[in-house]
């Protein structure tokens, strides 16, 4: 007579089986996924790049050099973009960015361009003016040389009666809530500007590129707002000893010449 197999060695063979196929199944998305991963490393490709500029001017501290690869053909619409780097600079050039990309991306028919500009705290210094497509026939070895170009610079405008806009305290941006904190300097020693909260005045004193602030008074209002902001500004007052004005900017820095606050003239018709 059949004599029916127990129901526990029927669940092992059943288990058994499900392992089997959950390994089959396993592996085969591993298969998937190392032949994906190859795919990718297979279509991906560095273009490395070599920035620099002519003159010998110092960058000031906070400078950051963005270079982007572009798919610069159809002319009456925004460059795609392919592959882009931002990168803080420390000293002077050239500058080495490796740029990756991805290879399936780029079509012989078609025109492509890498471009370079320095910036410190969102002002244009320098920028490259020239088309430079790495992949025409004739384009240069590795790394790919980008000379960029000092951006015409305003003339400076005047320490005293200039409306200083605060644009950073204590390497952060500001952030405007209801008011902007300002400072203005006048010709007699006399200085005023807004805080964040409380209005300010009091005097200072320049010799050359040196600033000593003093008998600076402010309002005592109370605010629930712009207090971080209002703190850094009034620090700024109480340790700032240099100065020095770039075109419409103008930084104030401690004795050691460590930035305290950037600021942005403003004109009002």
């Amino acid at each position: 007579m059949f004599k029916r197999k127990p129901s526990s060695i029927l669940k092992s063979v059943a288990g058994i089986s499900f392992l089997a196929s959950g390994a089959l199944v396993l592996s085969g998305c591993d298969d998937a996924k190392n032949t994906a991963q190859a795919t990718q490393a297979e279509s991906t490709a560095t273009l490395t790049t070599e920035v620099s500029y002519l003159d010998r001017s110092m960058l000031a501290p906070n400078s950051q050099l963005t270079v982007t690869l572009a798919d610069v053909s159809k002319m009456d619409i925004k460059a795609t973009v392919i592959s882009q780097q931002v990168i803080d600079l420390n000293g002077g050039p050239p500058y080495t960015v490796e740029l990756a990309y991805d290879t399936n991306k780029i079509n012989k028919a078609l025109s492509y361009s890498v471009s370079a500009r320095i910036e410190n705290n969102g002002e244009l210094l320098y920028t490259s003016t020239s088309n430079n497509n790495p992949f025409a026939a004739d384009a240069q070895t590795s790394p790919y040389k980008i000379v960029v170009t000092k951006v015409d610079q305003k003339p400076d405008v005047d320490l005293a009666n200039t409306y200083w806009k605060a644009i950073t305290l204590a390497g952060d941006n500001v952030t405007v809530t209801t008011k902007e904190p300002f400072i203005q300097f006048s010709n007699d020693g006399k200085v005023h500007g807004f805080l964040g909260c409380n209005n300010f005045n009091g005097g200072y004193e320049v010799n050359e590129q040196t600033v000593t602030f003093d008998h600076i008074a402010a309002t005592q209002k109370m605010c629930h707002e712009n207090m971080d902001q209002e703190a850094a500004m009034s620090s700024m007052l109480s340790k700032a000893a240099q100065w020095q004005v770039n075109g419409e900017s103008l930084s104030l820095k401690d004795e050691k010449g460590e930035q305290l606050a950037t600021f942005k003239a403003v004109y009002f018709n």
